[in-house]
């Protein structure tokens, strides 16, 4: 699911707002609903898959149904420029599977 997402990001001084945008096919095959619980999951499978060493915080979710998206906006704070340990992507989260 995760190679699917659609990101960017928008610098101000406060950090860095996120927007990633993932098919709804692809997110429901993983997630049972939308919620503020699974777009915080995303975020942090999503950082991690990048080895980003930022910290999400405000992080809000809406489900398109018209462009047939999920989207989720979060904040990024970058904190004394510490390091997270690099780990191993979850396998729910990897590669797309077709489940017919």
């Amino acid at each position: 699911m995760l190679e699917s997402v659609f990101d960017r990001r928008v610098k101000h001084d406060r950090g860095y707002d996120l927007y990633l945008e993932i098919p709804e096919k692809e997110y429901f095959q993983i997630y049972g609903d939308v919620n503020s619980e699974a777009a915080n999951d995303v975020v942090d499978q999503f950082l991690r898959l990048h080895q980003d060493d930022g910290r999400a915080n405000n992080v809000e979710v809406n489900y398109d149904k018209n462009n047939h998206t999920i989207n989720i906006k979060a904040l990024l704070q970058y904190y004394g420029n510490d390091h997270t340990a690099a780990e191993i992507l979850p396998n729910h989260l990897g590669h797309y599977e077709n489940k017919k």
